[in-house]
């Protein structure tokens, strides 16, 4: 789903002092968020598990976070959630099987530069695009295959505000998943600019990572323009990969 760019202010070339005192402002509160993002608390977190509804939130969503927890020694679990296969569904030298396969290694070859081991990731390879027409069975399937390991000392989820339908539903799901995991964040990597209902965010920041990170994005190979023969195929612009690489990840509790 394609990211919608917010508008482009345009400010006269001398501002009235309201503004600068304005512009003062937002940068305090800036530096607020900045503060309570350094506040997320990470001692005594032995295991996460991080939720992607597919291949590549994880690194989108909480790279930074996934880096700081294993630097601490912290176990990480990583739960991708649909096969991945509707990104380029009309590609020809991309047939479905091929898509599914590689979009699984590039997550494998991106969370291995953030320290977490293949046994550590699973893929339960349910429908992309398609979450939302799941019947009871396949219902049942994934919340069996969310509930299978021990349940964490911190739960890493999209949020039920994400404008991509698979990730509300991968929220709901890990809401009954895990009724009673306290401590958990929530993440949105499609944001809906037209809804105001947000829950309130903390970040947590790691200083020097944004090139790191857009290095690590570009092992999705898939999803940032090696296929071009789908004209209808998705791919992470630069604007976006922009936008996903900065020093800083949203959460909210």
């Amino acid at each position: 789903m394609p990211f919608r760019a917010g508008s482009r202010h345009v400010y006269p070339p001398t501002r009235p002092r309201c503004a600068v005192r304005q512009s003062r402002k937002s940068r305090r509160q800036r530096s607020a968020r900045s503060l309570a993002m350094k506040g997320i608390d990470l001692n005594g977190v032995r295991h996460a598990v991080i939720v992607a509804p597919h291949s590549d939130d994880e690194t989108i969503a909480a790279f930074h976070l996934i880096c700081a927890l294993r630097r601490r020694g912290a176990r990480v679990d990583i739960v991708v959630v649909t096969d991945g296969s509707a990104s380029h569904r009309n590609s020809a030298s991309w047939p479905k099987p091929r898509l599914v396969a590689e979009r699984r290694r590039e997550t494998m070859r991106a969370m291995a530069m953030a320290g977490v081991p293949r046994d550590r990731i699973e893929f339960l390879g349910l429908p992309d695009g398609g979450l939302r027409s799941l019947d009871r069975r396949q219902i049942e399937t994934a919340l069996v295959g969310l509930r299978q390991r021990p349940e964490p000392d911190l739960l890493i989820v999209p949020s039920v505000f994400d404008d991509h339908p698979d990730h509300r539903v991968v929220a709901r799901l890990c809401e009954r998943a895990w009724p009673k995991c306290v401590k958990r964040l929530h993440y949105i990597v499609w944001p809906d600019r037209q809804n105001e209902a947000r829950p309130s965010y903390c970040d947590l920041a790691i200083a020097g990572c944004p090139l790191r990170k857009r290095l690590v994005m570009r092992r999705y190979r898939t999803q940032t323009g090696i296929i071009t023969d789908d004209p209808a195929g998705f791919s992470l612009m630069p604007p976006m990969l922009t936008r996903m690489c900065r020093s800083h990840e949203h959460f909210a509790s």
